[in-house]
């Protein structure tokens, strides 16, 4: 949840005048997001547009080095009618996909009137068969993306200099460090062997991930309630496409692996195609997703964050959404291995 930075408000409207020719007529803040300052742009003339202006934190910047690539993405997919419930980005007045604030990059999208599921946990069944759907259909459009040096799926483990440098600078901290920093040395270094017990384990099913020859497909790869808006039209959207890559299909399917996981998977199938689901790449996700999570976190709270708030909602989302999935990393794979070939 971000809090609004101090900013001057004038010179990011003339901003984006100069950038896109819009008249707003006001910015409202939206609390929401891990990466960037977002406000609705209310213009004279009654148009409403999204505004995202990334922030420069480590997650920013990886953020902004996915730009080239995903903004390009999302336009073709709406204009060429592959998918559309999407944010589409508005082009700036020379043709570009963002422009830049205070040095850091702005991205201007049309609005879309709806509610975020990120309370609609778990999803309903209704909202989970719509989303198999909406899988398979970005699926389906891979052969017809039309961009230039997509990202790729390599299997790679990019946070984890930072989880292992994380994990040594919490046996510095001492009582003269802010309470946060204390609550996650106490959490964390308790369990520093388990932690690095998954981070084996997942370099593991790294190898076997990289020996296989699997097709790729695009992928959003962050489906969850937060990243979901029900329209005001009945339509469902997906947001914030900043991780999309070609990968196999299991990236996207392995958040629904549990027991409602059948029912994913026969919408999914029977409106894209059969797909053969490995039981070790389905796993790589699981870990992975896992521990860059808890990265993400440790680092904020050693690093970044200049609030109390800010720290209380991180060291919540590592209990209860890192170190309580890990009794269960391995559950829900039954379901994958038993799924129709």
């Amino acid at each position: 949840m971000k809090t609004e930075r101090a900013i001057d408000k004038r010179a990011l409207i003339h901003q984006i005048r100069r950038a896109y020719g819009l008249d707003v007529a006001r910015l409202t803040f939206v609390p929401k997001g891990e990466v960037s300052y977002s406000y609705v742009a209310d213009c004279a003339g009654g148009d409403r547009y999204f505004l995202k202006c990334l922030d420069a934190s480590r997650l920013g910047k990886i953020s902004a080095s996915q730009l080239d690539f995903y903004l390009p993405l999302t336009w073709n997919l709406y204009s060429k009618g592959l998918f559309r419930n999407l944010p589409v980005p508005v082009r700036t007045r020379t043709g570009g996909f963002y422009t830049y604030f205070d040095g850091l990059p702005l991205v201007l999208f049309h609005f879309i009137a709806g509610r975020t599921l990120d309370d609609e946990h778990p999803l309903s069944d209704t909202t989970l068969v719509a989303l198999a759907r909406s899988v398979a259909t970005i699926h389906k459009s891979t052969p017809e993306i039309g961009v230039e040096n997509p990202c790729v799926e390599r299997f790679d483990i990019p946070f984890e200099d930072d989880l292992l440098n994380g994990l040594d600078e919490l046996k510095r901290v001492t009582r003269r460090d802010r309470w946060s920093k204390r609550a996650l040395r106490d959490l964390l270094l308790p369990r520093k062997d388990e932690i690095l017990g998954y981070l084996d384990h997942l370099r593991e099913l790294q190898s076997v991930a990289r020996t296989m020859r699997k097709d790729q497909v695009l992928c959003h790869t962050d489906l969850w309630g937060g990243n979901l808006i029900q329209g005001d039209d009945g339509s469902l959207y997906i947001l914030d496409w900043e991780g999309a890559v070609l990968a196999p299909p299991e990236h996207d399917l392995y958040p629904f692996t549990g027991e409602r996981f059948g029912v994913f998977l026969a919408t999914y199938e029977r409106e894209f195609r059969p797909v053969s689901l490995d039981g070790d790449i389905v796993r790589f996700y699981l870990y992975r997703r896992n521990l860059e999570d808890l990265t993400d976190w440790v680092f904020r709270i050693l690093y970044e964050n200049t609030n109390e708030e800010q720290d209380r909602n991180d060291l919540r989302g590592i209990v209860e959404d890192c170190m309580s999935g890990w009794p269960y990393l391995e559950d829900g794979i039954s379901e994958v291995l038993d799924a129709p070939a």
